[in-house]
């Protein structure tokens, strides 16, 4: 059992409830044994599990302050960051979409054994659901899912104005700035912080937060097969 519990303390500033420690527990165990049959990470081993998802899907806090905020989780997969945000902030409203199927199955077998309450899992794809749920959300997470321009818009439209956009990136971040060829200013959402995390064994991380200035131009998004071809991923 996992009880590496300073790591949470020295980058967190607290150490996690019996209760909290209780449901990661539980949700270790599930990930693994579910991994079997429909291969959700290669990250297995306990200790990995809980720096490198768990603790890294947190990081982003000691810059934004999570409360009862309505959250969208974009691209998903095992639940990355959103189901750890849930556990520790449990009065979030939390969507989470992915376009696996077999992701979606396995998050709700997780919210079902751990009882979480207010928290869906949506098979969507973003670009689509994001002219459905238009201005739905305070907060909209992404976590190493796409390159900077693509992820910025399949999540825009998704916020209210004034909303914050935020993005778990790695090392290639700045990159992907200067690649972006100014896509957040036809998005009307701006970069109002940028969080380095130095490398713990996951590699550099580079945390993104974007604000929403005005209501989204009604181009976007676009077809997810335009977004790609026009990124400036090199």
């Amino acid at each position: 059992m996992f009880n590496n519990w300073k790591i949470f303390e020295d980058n967190l500033g607290f150490v996690p409830s019996e209760e909290i420690k209780d449901k990661l527990s539980e949700y270790y165990k599930i990930l693994v044994e579910e991994n079997l049959k429909y291969n959700l990470t290669r990250i297995t081993n306990e200790e990995d599990v809980y720096e490198k998802h768990f603790l890294d899907s947190l990081l982003f806090t000691k810059e934004t302050k999570i409360d009862n905020q309505k959250i969208i989780d974009i691209g998903t997969g095992p639940g990355f960051p959103g189901i750890v945000l849930k556990i520790f902030f449990p009065e979030t409203d939390i969507t989470l979409i992915d376009s696996n199927n077999k992701k979606i199955n396995f998050l709700n077998i997780v919210i079902k054994k751990l009882s979480l309450k207010q928290i869906e899992a949506k098979h969507a794809r973003a670009e689509e659901l994001a002219r459905i749920e238009n201005e739905k959300y305070d907060i909209a997470i992404s976590r190493a899912v796409a390159y900077l321009d693509v992820i910025l818009e399949l999540a825009v439209r998704f916020l209210k104005v004034q909303g914050k956009l935020i993005l778990l990136k790695g090392p290639r971040a700045d990159e992907e700035i200067t690649n972006s060829k100014n896509i957040d200013q036809k998005l009307k959402i701006k970069l109002i912080n940028k969080q380095s995390l130095a490398d713990t064994g996951f590699g550099e991380r580079i945390n993104l937060f974007y604000e929403k200035e005005k209501s989204t131009p009604e181009l976007y998004p676009r077809e997810y097969a335009k977004i790609v071809k026009e990124s400036g991923k090199k």
